[in-house]
């Protein structure tokens, strides 16, 4: 065998080889054939679908928390179906300070999240009254409906909407039905309602789209997605094009966030009309978390700078060590030290001011 030849043999089986390896250790850490779905979603295909009933849809279109579901692990809902104490016993003696958000404010990832949750933080260390409206997949809409209906009730001495850049930019407005659900919560994960502009009217359906259309390849359609299905290199090569298309979609929402602000400046709205401080404070992604302040502005220069919000946002410098990795990427412990502590100096010096 000429020396040509046995380069050209070393260089395939090195290929070959490395290819193999590649496709092992994909596997290995998670990524099967077929699998394109982003790596920050927390989802996964089961061989049975059913719903977890620990969040659910009320009366008032709000989404909230069932009782019965989190009793069975010692955490109180009170009477609103939130992770807060019961609005009925709150201290009348105490500044009271409402909180609204989404999975970060109910304290997702705090550990143990009555203990660590930047929320039970504040109220645990200092002599507010906190009331925690956060809830998991919660949105702009929710914020919006919470202030409407708890702003005029609790009657607050301060309002902060915890506000995470991650999703809480909304790509479309959705109506709020009440009692009917816009996630479907299962034992693969969260999954929305209405996607891509299509409304799930049950969750198989909505489960259905995610693996056989959205983010996985279970139904190929020609050799080409045959040959994708089967390797999870494949899979994940194929799935740049995608992340592509999210990104340049992502970077179009940035630039026009006018569903998102419709909704902030209503909730600024109901406050100011029942005189109550409003403030909105940001959480950024993990991936953006070390980013400079300067920088983020301007990234995000219509929502922070449009001209009747701008003076309300609160945007710590925040750090990657705050976060778990993804596909959680919540707040980790010390995140939510973090959040508490700029929050109790914030309130510290507001009411010391007064």
């Amino acid at each position: 065998m000429s020396s040509t030849r046995k380069i050209f043999l070393f260089q395939f089986l090195f290929i070959a080889v490395s290819l193999i390896l590649i496709e092992v250790a994909l596997r290995y850490i998670g990524y099967q054939p077929g699998d394109m779905k982003p790596k920050w979603l927390n989802f996964h295909p089961v061989d049975s679908l059913y719903l977890v009933h620990d969040y659910y849809t009320n009366n008032d279109g709000l989404l909230v928390a069932d009782s019965i579901h989190w009793a069975k692990q010692n955490i109180h809902i009170n009477e609103g179906g939130f992770r807060s104490p019961d609005f009925s016993k709150l201290d009348s003696t105490k500044k009271k300070i409402l909180l609204i958000g989404d999975s970060f404010t109910w304290g997702m990832s705090a550990c143990p999240v009555t203990d660590n949750c930047f929320v039970d933080l504040v109220r645990n260390e200092t002599n507010f009254e906190v009331i925690n409206t956060g809830i998991p997949a919660a949105d702009p809409v929710q914020y919006s409906l919470l202030a409407q209906k708890y702003i005029p009730k609790l009657k607050p001495d301060y309002v902060m909407v915890m506000f995470f850049t991650g999703n809480d930019i909304m790509k479309q407005d959705r109506e709020v039905i009440p009692n009917e659900p816009f996630y479907y919560y299962t034992n693969a994960g969260a999954i929305l309602a209405d996607m891509d502009g299509i409304h799930f009217k049950n969750a198989q359906a909505a489960y259905n789209y995610f693996v056989n259309d959205k983010y996985y390849l279970h139904q190929p359609k020609n050799i080409f997605e045959k040959a994708v299905a089967n390797s999870s290199l494949l899979s994940r090569l194929y799935s740049v094009r995608f992340r592509i298309e999210e990104k340049l979609e992502y970077q179009g929402m940035i630039k026009n966030t006018s569903i998102t602000k419709k909704y902030l400046k209503q909730i600024k709205n109901i406050a100011e009309q029942n005189h109550v401080p409003f403030k909105l404070v940001l959480i950024p992604e993990i991936k953006e978390a070390d980013m400079p302040l300067t920088n983020y502005k301007q990234k995000y220069s219509d929502l922070l700078s449009d001209t009747s919000l701008q003076n309300d946002w609160l945007v710590p410098q925040n750090s990657k060590n705050y976060f778990n990795d993804y596909p959680d990427a919540h707040l980790n412990n010390a995140g939510h030290h973090f959040y508490a502590s700029y929050l109790k100096d914030f309130l510290k010096n507001y009411f010391q001011s007064k």
